[in-house]
């Protein structure tokens, strides 16, 4: 029997302190000897709006990270994000990964490794990409379909994107934060 996908609509809700995870996971991997791409799981739930709420970030450890790219035991990994999500008691929307700057150059969307590997997953809604670099800072514009951020202590800017499966394809989305209003202090 096939999984049938939830119908949801954009945008995809996701809350500060997920955000703020998936940019220190994605600034883990930056500053990994080398370089290299996290990985990790989404949670969260499907509000009264038929919205996607991102609540979770989890890293998964497993697999093998580069640079470029990533390497998974398809039948582990689905495991550990099933345990996950009844621990957690929250639904599986997705996987995240980060793209990070080499070379003065960051990728600028999913790969089509990255698109093949989604359409596969029937239990994926969505798929999240944390791009990040070092660099001045500037004013970047977040955008309906991204989040930025900047980290003045690291100099390291922050996109999010989410791309979902909506309309027999995989698109961009619209994405919005939700905010926590804690107020954090150095």
């Amino acid at each position: 029997m096939a999984y049938e996908q939830p119908r949801f609509t954009p945008p995809i809700l996701i809350q500060e302190t997920a955000v703020r995870e998936l940019c220190r996971l994605a600034r883990n991997g930056y500053e990994h000897s080398g370089k290299r791409e996290t990985f990790g799981f989404l949670y969260g739930v499907i509000d009264s709006d038929n919205r996607l709420v991102v609540r979770s970030a989890r890293y998964y450890r497993g697999g093998t990270k580069t640079r470029y790219g990533i390497t998974l035991p398809v039948r582990q990994a689905r495991r550990r994000r099933r345990e996950l999500a009844r621990e957690l008691k929250l639904r599986f929307l997705g996987s995240f990964h980060s793209h990070v700057e080499v070379g003065g150059h960051v990728s600028r969307g999913l790969s089509d490794d990255d698109r093949s590997t989604f359409r596969q997953d029937e239990e994926a809604l969505l798929e999240l990409v944390v791009f990040v670099w070092a660099g001045r800072r500037k004013t970047l514009r977040p955008t309906p379909r991204s989040v930025v951020a900047y980290e003045p202590d690291t100099g390291y800017h922050y996109r999010v994107r989410v791309y979902a499966k909506l309309s027999g394809g995989i698109r961009k989305t619209r994405i919005k934060v939700i905010r926590s209003g804690v107020v954090i202090v150095y």
